[in-house]
């Protein structure tokens, strides 16, 4: 983003989504993530239905960062699970509209984050295995600490402009790698 931001709000399912925006930040240079960072963890709020409480709260959180006059940015990671990316900010535009919110504009001050099936998949995609996006990578051990941060250094390459992306690199994580971009 062209002006220094401020704040970030993260809005996000799960501590695995937590994890790996805050590593990819930090990869950004942001070392005081505590100071500045809103977090909303729909694992930490809610029992069940993680995905269905980030889609209540979102029309709230973006108008609130639409309104701020500090440089605030949400970033959401959303699992699009058994969905398509489309049906996804399809649903985030019909909770904007329902909130009676504008919908979804391209100045928005947000980081839309949407991977097909699960932020799992991204993370195996990310160091270098071959991955569907229909396969449930959930399945498979959690990924650890070290495997996230270099998960994150990768898709920090990755997302630079100039960047060649690797092979492979699942198309809804190619497609994100420009809201990537806005939070550093």
């Amino acid at each position: 983003m062209s002006e220094v931001v401020s704040q970030f709000v993260l809005l996000c399912e799960d501590q695995m989504h937590e994890r790996m925006v805050r590593a990819y930040m930090r990869i950004c240079g942001y070392e005081s993530l505590e100071r500045r960072i809103v977090r909303l963890v729909a694992s930490e709020m809610t029992s069940g239905g993680n995905s269905g409480w980030v889609l209540d709260e979102f029309p709230k959180q973006l108008n609130a960062c639409r309104k701020r006059q500090a440089k605030t940015l949400l970033i959401v990671l959303l699992d699009v699970d058994t969905f398509t990316v489309e049906d996804r900010r399809r649903q985030l535009n019909e909770r904007l509209k329902a909130s009676e919110f504008e919908p979804l504009r391209s100045d928005d001050p947000l980081s839309l984050l949407l991977p097909k099936r699960h932020v799992e998949t991204w993370i195996r995609s990310l160091n270098g295995e071959e991955v569907s996006e229909e396969d449930d990578c959930k399945a498979h051990r959690a990924p650890d600490k070290k495997v996230v941060r270099d998960a994150a250094r990768i898709l920090y390459e990755w997302s630079r402009t100039t960047a060649v992306v690797g092979d492979t690199c699942v198309p809804s994580l190619r497609e994100s790698l420009a809201e990537w971009r806005k939070i550093g």
